[in-house]
């Protein structure tokens, strides 16, 4: 009897023990199937953005011409007037300056450039410092400035006094003829 009462025991053992393993993988599956309410997911959208800008302004004018007429001048003479050159855009940035003309006394004048001067009646350029004295002025386009020269953002500016000198050795073919010179400022982004 005791055989038999053993192989009864095991056999009852034997579905106690698969009961209980088939209740642990329910269980299993069933946990794995609560993990997926422990996990979420949201898209979201940036704000809106923009790009800076550059915009350089010379006495307040992109492009076209500010207010730099003199006459009169006769040799040893000079002109003078300042020009705020000014960051109207967003970005800093860095500018140069150059200048041109395509006629001859534009040719036959010199440059004189001094950094927040003033412009004294008598046409010369007082005060601040010197950026350039006495460039002759060529038709190609040419800096008279020593490297880029920084602005900040939205608001940075500089006075330029700007001085036309006609030399005491000007030509006699040049009495009596006007002229126009081309002063060119080119901003780049950065500092």
């Amino acid at each position: 009897m005791s055989a038999w009462l053993r192989a009864a025991g095991l056999v009852l053992i034997g579905r106690r023990l698969r009961a209980v393993l088939s209740i642990g993988m329910v269980i299993g599956i069933g946990v794995v199937g609560t993990l997926a309410l422990w996990s979420s997911t949201v898209n979201t959208r940036s704000g809106e953005f923009t790009t800076a800008t550059v915009n350089i302004l010379a006495d307040g004018v992109k492009g076209g011409s500010f207010s730099f007429a003199p006459s009169g001048i006769l040799p040893g003479q000079s002109a003078a007037k300042t020009v705020t050159v000014t960051n109207h855009g967003t970005a800093p940035f860095s500018y140069t300056a150059s200048v041109s003309s395509d006629d001859a006394l534009g040719q036959g004048v010199t440059l004189t450039v001094r950094s927040e001067a003033t412009a004294t009646s008598g046409g010369m350029c007082n005060g601040g410092n010197v950026i350039t004295t006495n460039k002759p002025i060529k038709s190609t386009k040419e800096p008279f400035t020593t490297g880029p020269r920084p602005l900040a953002g939205a608001s940075g500016t500089e006075i330029l006094c700007l001085q036309l000198n006609l030399p005491d050795t000007a030509s006699a073919d040049l009495a009596g003829v006007s002229g126009k010179v081309m002063f060119t400022f080119d901003a780049s982004a950065g500092t």
